[in-house]
């Protein structure tokens, strides 16, 4: 069985109580046995928005890119990037996904996962750049998600991403009543 098999079986194995559980770890920057570093966060992602009846493809590898997973709901076509890092994200990571979204129809959205926050500066640039199909999901955002719905969210970026260009909109609480 190959090692990305491997880590999907074992994170389906894990049902909403268990995923927040991986969440809690990765965000308090445990060592995680039996988990490459940032690894954890990919698939547990993708496993929570499975458990709300998305569908998704799990991480891989082929000749031309390394891809963290795509996620099918809402009638959205999402590929993920996650980054699992104590300090912020940089530039280069939407950079990234901007290059691979250019090898896919224009209606495929991707979306950026960090585990730690968001610089003040690559706030600002994706505000200005050209990029209108990245939403970033920072840290509070997951939290949020994973009480309230991946789902739900995720409907709610792409409301805020249409309506006021806000990329990297962060969730409230109020967004969910």
């Amino acid at each position: 069985m190959g090692v990305e098999k491997k880590y999907a079986r074992r994170v389906q194995g894990m049902g909403p109580v268990e995923i927040r559980v991986l969440w809690e770890r990765v965000k308090a920057r445990e060592v995680l046995e039996d988990w490459p570093p940032g690894r954890a966060l990919e698939f547990m992602l993708l496993r929570a928005f499975q458990l709300e009846r998305a569908r998704v493809v799990w991480p891989y590898v082929n000749d031309t890119e390394q891809l963290d997973g795509a996620i099918y709901t809402d009638g959205l076509a999402c590929i993920v990037e996650t980054k699992d890092h104590a300090e912020s994200v940089g530039f280069a990571a939407i950079a990234k996904l901007a290059l691979q979204l250019q090898r896919r129809p224009g209606a495929a959205v991707g979306l950026l996962f960090s585990s730690s926050q968001l610089s003040m500066s690559l706030v600002g640039a994706v505000s200005v750049h050209p990029i209108r199909n990245i939403l970033l999901w920072q840290g509070s955002d997951i939290d949020l998600a994973l009480q309230h719905g991946m789902r739900a969210a995720l409907r709610i970026k792409w409301r805020k991403a249409v309506e006021r260009g806000a990329l990297s909109y962060r969730l409230q609480k109020e967004d969910f009543s």
